[in-house]
């Protein structure tokens, strides 16, 4: 009889530190950052490519991220800076974004879309551009709500001026780079697709991904 009471005693317990947990709210809404590369040397394959041939992103680290003005849900009224970490588009889990006690962490890749080089003639010169486009899932935790999924698409820009010497090529000293990642929470618990799904997911984000046009400040 005293071990059913211990067993009622230990269950009632679990259910009290689980309560807080189980009452805590999923996330909604929608947040975007924007950023920059953290130097030219972080573009490792000029002259050729800048973005577009990418499998590790070193992005500007620190208060440099920018959460704009699209945030929705849960994340109404955060703005100003955000946190980016360096990750690999080859490599999970990884941390993305930290901003006002959400951390936002990749689980699964999608597609790649990468627009290679190109080179045009703008304002009187001629300017080089390519583009690289990422699909992901992942989960944002913080905050007092329960870990919840998100989708992803992390799109990034390089620019350069163009080489008098080798066409098609980036001039020495001109590449940068800058991206912006949009992120929707899901509303419910984390759930990794299929492959399958994944790729969906993935090629419906690539077609919402953005193609800045700014250059970073030296």
């Amino acid at each position: 009889m005293k071990f059913n009471h211990i067993v009622s005693a230990v269950a009632v317990a679990a259910a009290a530190l689980a309560a807080p947990a189980a009452n805590a709210a999923f996330i909604n809404g929608g947040i975007s950052f924007t950023g920059f590369f953290e130097s030219q040397a972080a573009l490792t394959n000029l002259p050729t490519s800048m973005v577009s041939l990418l499998t590790n992103f070193d992005v500007r680290n620190g208060p440099f991220q920018t959460i704009t003005g699209s945030t929705s849900g849960a994340f109404v009224g955060e703005s100003g800076v955000a946190t980016a970490s360096d990750f690999s588009r080859l490599t999970v889990p990884q941390q993305m974004f930290l901003a006002d006690g959400f951390t936002f962490k990749i689980l699964a890749w999608g597609p790649t879309v990468s627009g290679p080089m190109n080179c045009t003639l703008a304002g009187g010169s001629r300017q080089c551009i390519d583009t690289i486009t990422l699909a992901g899932v992942g989960e944002v935790s913080g905050n007092g709500y329960t870990p919840t999924g998100f989708t992803m698409s992390w799109s990034a820009q390089g620019s350069c001026n163009e080489s008098t010497i080798t066409s098609g090529q980036c001039a020495a000293g001109s590449g940068t780079a800058s991206y912006s990642a949009s992120i929707s929470a899901t509303g419910a618990d984390v759930r990794v697709p299929e492959p399958a799904s994944l790729a969906l997911v993935g090629l419906a984000l690539v077609g919402l991904g953005f193609t800045a046009r700014r250059r970073a400040a030296k």
